[in-house]
C-alpha cells in the first residue's frame, strides 16, 4: 500500500510530505508490540494517502457527496440542500442550521478531560467566576489572581455548573486531592491517564471518601452555589468508584479498552508526524496508543492498574467513549515558549507545565499556615438552560464578574443564547467562550467552496502563514512548520475561514447591544483537534 501511494505521488505536481517513519521508530523501541506497530503502519499509510487529496484539490466531484456534506455541515437535511443548491456567495449564513442538542447523551457519554485549550485569565481577588460546562479545572491552570484592596480578605469563588454527571464527580475528587495536597503525579494520573500506580489508587480512595461526606444537593432544583453538595446521580457514581477500588481492572485491559475509542485514520497522528525528534515521535505515539500519562515504562507491572474513573462507571456512563486526547487541551503557546527540544522531551515539558500549574492551584486552595486561601471551588451537576429560570436567577444574584461558557454557544440558536446570558448576567459580567462549530453556519469557511482555480493558491497562502508564525508560536523547535503534514482541507481552511470570520461575527452579534472585547482565532498549534477555534469575549454592560 505504501509503495503504491509513493508511485502515485512520485512526480513533482505536489510537494511530498516526507512523512517520518514513526512506525519503524516505534518498532525499534517496542519490538514485541505487534498490534501497536501494525496500527501505526495503518496510521502512517493514511497520512501519506492524503497527499492525493492535495494533488486534486482543484477538481470538483461530479455529484455531491453525502458523506462530505455531512462532515462539512454536520447534517444532511433538505433545508441544507436547498441552501447549497441556490445561488450562494462567500460569507452567506446558513440560518436554517439544525443545532445539536446541548445535553444530548451527557448522562452517559462523558469527556475525561477538556478537548481544547483555554484562555489565560486574570481574576481580581474576591470576585465570582461561574464556569458553565467546565468539564475539568483546566481554566485554572493558566489563571492568575491579582490583589484587590477592596476584597483583600476574601477568596475568589469558582462555581461550576455541568450537565455531565461524570465531569462533576471526577472533578470534585480531583479538587479534593488538590485540597489535601497529595503528590502531584497522582493528581495528574487521575486527571489524564488510562493507567494508575497503586500509590495513586491509595490517594484516590482517601479523596473519594472525603467527597462522599459532602451534603446532599436537591434532586429537582438549583443547588446552593457556595455549599459542598452532591446531586444523587453524582453521589451514586462516586460511591460506585469507592466500591470499585477493591477490584480494579489490569493495566493491560486499560490499554485494550483505550484503543477501542479511536481509529488509525484519526487526526491525532498528525501530531506525531510533525514532531522533529524521533524521541518525541515515539513517546507521543506511545501515549496515544496506551493513554498513559506520564508513560509508565519505568514502573513494574505489578504496580499498575487501570484508571478507576475511566473504566469503572455505573448507570451506562461511558467516559472516554470517543477520540479525545489530553494533548488537545494543552496551552501550546505557554509550553512551547518555556522549553527547548534539545533540553527536554515534549511529554516531559507538558508534565512540568501541569506540575507547576497544579502546585499553584493546590496552594490557592490550601495555603501555608497563617495565609488566607485565594480560591474556593464549588462544582454542581445542574444544566444551565433558558428553561431553568430559578438557576439563572440564582447565578445573577451572585453578580459574577466572569462567566465562562466553554463551547456551549455552538449548541444554541443565537437569539436563545443571548437571552440566557442576559438572564444570568450581573452588573459587569464578562462572558468568555470558544466556538468550535461556527464554520458550519457559513458558506465559504471551507476551501472546496471556492473556485477550483484559486484553491491551490489558498493552500500555499495558508502554509506560508503557518511558517511565518513559527518563530512566534514555537521557539522551542519541537515541531516542523515548513511543510505541515495534515489533511489539505485542514490547511486550506485556515485561509478560507479568515475570509468569512467577520460575516459570522456580524451574525452572532446582530441586534445585540453590547461591548465586544475579543473575537479572534486561537493561534495555530499542531496539537489542536481543530483549527477553527474562535475565542469570544464580551459584556452586555455598555459603560466605559
Amino acid at each position: 500500500m505504501r509503495e503504491f501511494i509513493s508511485d502515485l505521488i512520485s512526480d513533482d505536481v505536489i510537494e511530498n510530505f516526507n512523512v517520518p517513519d514513526f512506525e519503524q521508530e516505534y518498532a525499534i523501541k517496542y519490538p514485541h508490540e505487534k498490534m501497536h506497530i501494525q496500527f501505526l503502519n495503518s496510521a502512517q499509510s493514511s497520512i501519506e494517502y492524503l497527499q492525493l487529496i492535495g494533488r486534486f484539490i482543484d477538481h470538483d466531484p461530479d455529484e455531491p457527496d453525502p458523506k462530505y456534506i455531512m462532515n462539512r455541515w454536520n447534517e444532511f437535511s433538505e433545508v441544507l440542500i436547498n441552501f447549497l443548491t441556490t445561488p450562494r456567495k462567500i460569507g452567506d449564513i446558513f440560518t436554517g442550521k439544525m443545532k445539536s442538542q446541548y445535553l444530548g447523551g451527557k448522562d452517559v457519554a462523558a469527556q475525561s478531560f477538556s478537548s481544547m485549550s483555554k484562555l489565560s485569565l486574570t481574576y481580581d481577588q474576591g470576585k465570582v467566576h461561574i464556569a458553565v460546562g467546565f468539564v475539568d479545572l483546566d481554566l485554572l491552570l493558566q489563571a492568575e489572581i491579582t490583589q484587590n484592596m477592596n476584597f483583600i480578605e476574601q477568596p475568589n469563588k469558582f462555581i461550576g455548573y455541568e450537565g455531565s454527571v461524570y465531569a462533576v464527580a471526577k472533578t470534585n475528587v480531583i479538587k479534593e486531592m488538590m485540597v489535601k495536597k497529595v503528590p502531584i503525579r497522582s493528581i495528574i494520573e487521575v486527571w489524564f491517564s488510562s493507567v494508575w500506580t497503586m500509590e495513586t489508587l491509595k490517594y484516590f480512595e482517601k479523596a473519594v471518601k472525603s467527597v462522599l461526606q459532602f451534603g446532599d444537593a436537591p434532586n429537582d432544583g438549583p443547588p446552593n452555589p457556595t455549599k459542598k453538595e452532591l446531586h444523587p446521580k453524582v453521589r451514586s457514581l462516586i460511591s460506585h468508584w469507592n466500591k470499585s477500588i477493591r477490584s480494579p481492572k489490569s493495566h493491560q485491559e486499560a490499554h485494550k479498552l483505550w484503543t477501542k475509542t479511536f481509529i488509525s485514520e484519526d487526526n491525532v497522528f498528525f501530531i506525531v508526524a510533525n514532531l522533529v525528534e524521533p524521541r518525541d515521535r515515539v513517546q507521543v505515539a506511545r501515549h496515544i496508543l496506551t493513554g498513559e500519562f506520564p508513560l509508565m515504562d519505568d514502573q513494574p507491572p505489578k504496580n499498575l492498574i487501570a484508571s478507576i474513573t475511566m473504566f469503572n462507571c455505573n448507570n451506562g456512563i461511558l467516559p472516554h467513549s470517543s477520540n479525545e486526547f489530553m494533548l488537545q487541551m494543552m496551552p501550546m503557546d505557554t509550553i512551547l515558549s518555556k522549553n527547548q527540544r534539545k533540553e527536554i522531551s515534549f511529554l516531559n515539558a507538558i508534565y512540568n507545565f501541569l506540575e507547576n500549574a497544579i502546585i499553584k492551584v493546590c496552594n490557592w486552595l490550601s495555603p501555608l499556615e497563617g495565609q488566607a486561601g485565594k480560591i474556593e471551588i464549588y462544582l454542581h451537576f445542574q444544566p444551565v438552560t433558558n428553561d431553568n429560570s430559578a438557576l439563572l436567577a440564582s447565578i445573577r444574584q451572585l453578580d459574577p464578574w466572569i462567566m465562562s461558557w466553554s463551547n456551549i454557544c455552538d449548541y444554541f440558536y443565537v437569539h436563545d443564547f443571548h437571552k440566557m446570558l442576559r438572564a444570568c448576567s450581573g452588573n459587569d459580567t464578562i462572558h468568555i467562550m470558544t466556538s468550535i462549530d461556527w464554520f458550519k453556519e457559513v458558506f465559504g469557511a471551507h476551501i472546496m467552496e471556492y473556485d477550483g482555480r484559486v484553491r491551490h493558491g489558498m493552500l500555499i497562502d495558508a502554509q506560508k502563514k503557518i511558517s511565518m508564525a513559527e518563530k512566534v508560536v514555537d521557539p522551542s523547535g519541537y515541531f516542523q512548520y515548513t511543510n505541515v503534514i495534515s489533511h489539505p482541507y485542514n490547511i486550506g481552511d485556515i485561509s478560507a475561514m479568515m475570509m468569512v470570520k467577520e460575516n459570522w461575527q456580524n451574525y452572532f452579534f446582530k441586534d445585540q447591544d453590547l461591548n465586544i472585547g475579543d473575537f479572534s482565532f486561537i493561534p495555530y498549534a499542531h496539537t489542536h483537534k481543530t483549527h477553527t477555534l474562535l475565542n469570544i469575549c464580551y459584556t452586555y454592560n455598555k459603560k466605559d
